[in-house]
């Protein structure tokens, strides 16, 4: 659990290195391929967002206003189908990480069960029959209540904000008439 949540600190780090020469889009790019992948694995969309780090609703969005990024998803996700990728907890580390990177982020066990698709009892299940998995979902929010401080509660489903410096020409504020 350590090096997972490591490698979350060392990918956030690498993140906040290179923010100030990587663009929003570059960004966008990052994310919707770590979607794809998700997709790939056989997640649905609510493991395709988690994966990416953004909602559900701007995944959504994405979807609608980028017919190749759809397109991309979609074949990922008959692919996997195709070669009977189970997004099983369980058997694929892949999605094991999703779900225990949400519970890293802050998730509640339950609803990080169904970011992978698995139902309540399923999982409470799963957790209980499986001591090695049972101690990894154990570490993950044993990790997170330590990293959390308590004297703020944050909502699992808000991601934060980030600067963006607009040029002077789309500066909000501005009327290019006047």
């Amino acid at each position: 659990m350590a090096g997972l949540a490591g490698a979350k600190a060392a990918e956030r780090a690498l993140g906040d290195a290179l923010r100030p020469a990587m663009s929003l889009k570059e960004e966008k790019a990052q994310r919707r391929a770590e979607a794809v992948r998700a997709a790939a694995m056989g997640l649905g969309a609510a493991g395709c967002a988690s994966a990416a780090g953004v909602s559900e609703r701007l995944l959504a969005s994405w979807r609608a206003e980028d017919p190749v990024f759809d397109a991309a998803l979609s074949t990922a996700r008959s692919l996997a189908h195709v070669h009977d990728v189970v997004p099983d907890v369980a058997t694929n580390p892949a999605v094991l990480k999703v779900a225990l990177d949400a519970i890293l982020r802050g998730v509640p066990f339950i609803e990080a069960g169904a970011l992978v698709g698995v139902k309540r009892d399923t999982f409470y299940r799963l957790r209980r029959g499986n001591p090695q998995l049972g101690a990894l979902f154990g570490a993950a929010q044993n990790l997170r209540r330590r990293g959390a401080s308590p004297g703020r509660k944050r909502k699992a489903g808000l991601k934060g904000y980030r600067l963006v410096r607009l040029d002077a020409s789309e500066s909000p504020g501005t009327d290019p008439d006047a």
